[in-house]
């Protein structure tokens, strides 16, 4: 109830003083489209989840490398490393995570969006940021609704920026948490404002690693909407319920 008074409110306020927004520097410096802040409403997709998707706004260059910074720190006394996860931004939007992910050696990177317009910007943002080497080189964009999508069997980091409400998050950390019954490897998950934290206690088996406010770039903050200096991040765990038998990676992942 306190998240949907506080959109209706923010919509009503934009009405006579809407939000100017900067193309951020990242959007200059590599040719790409990532900026602006949209509301659900006009990124219609025609699914039944439209209700419940909240905006976009791409998450900032220092925000993202802060938070993966202190999910790398979780992986130490641990049989994982960052190759072996697949990372997947649920709630991808332009694609400005996926592209920064793709300097992290992951196992393969895959952005998921429910809205066409915004994965079609993610595509063709894609296409430029390729042309340069990066360390992983597996990366795609699905239009595809979370709920239904296919998850790798490989440990996979979760990206997270708020996308959805918990009529959304419910059913696809319950379904995360019974594809985790038969696995062993775990899922993890960077959540960036994490509105819907209350979901995640909800899980018996998910542990919370660490909780925090991530301090943004000072040219992260100028381009800022709202000049946010930090964020507050929840990083989670949820373990394959195999997590004493012997860890095996798919053949694929032969290096």
């Amino acid at each position: 109830m306190r998240g949907t008074l506080r959109t209706i409110g923010l919509r009503l306020y934009r009405i006579p003083f809407p939000v100017r927004i900067r193309t951020h520097p990242f959007d200059l410096k590599y040719g790409v489209d990532t900026s602006g802040l949209l509301d659900s409403s006009k990124l219609p997709s025609g699914h039944a989840n439209d209700l419940h998707s909240t905006a976009y706004w791409g998450t900032s260059p220092s925000l993202f490398q802060g938070a993966l910074n202190q999910w790398q720190q979780t992986l130490a006394g641990t049989p994982w490393t960052v190759e072996d996860y697949a990372f997947l931004d649920i709630g991808c939007g332009k694609g400005r995570v996926v592209m920064l992910a793709t300097n992290t050696p992951f196992r393969s990177i895959t952005g998921v969006e429910l809205s066409p317009e915004l994965t079609s910007i993610a595509h063709a943002n894609l296409a430029l940021w390729n042309k340069t080497p990066h360390s992983c080189t597996d990366v795609t964009v699905l239009n595809a609704d979370a709920l239904t999508l296919p998850f790798p069997d490989a440990p996979a980091l979760i990206y997270l920026f708020n996308p959805f409400d918990q009529n959304v998050m419910q059913p696809l950390l319950e379904r995360l948490a019974a594809l985790s019954q038969a696995r062993s490897a775990p899922f993890d998950f960077i959540y960036t404002r994490p509105e819907q934290a209350a979901v995640f206690q909800q899980i018996p088996e998910m542990k919370l690693l660490w909780t925090g406010n991530v301090p943004l770039a000072r040219e992260d903050t100028a381009a800022d909407a709202f000049y946010t200096r930090e964020q507050d991040t929840n990083i989670y765990r949820l373990p394959g319920a195999l997590d004493g038998a012997e860890k095996t990676l798919p053949d694929s992942h032969n290096r």
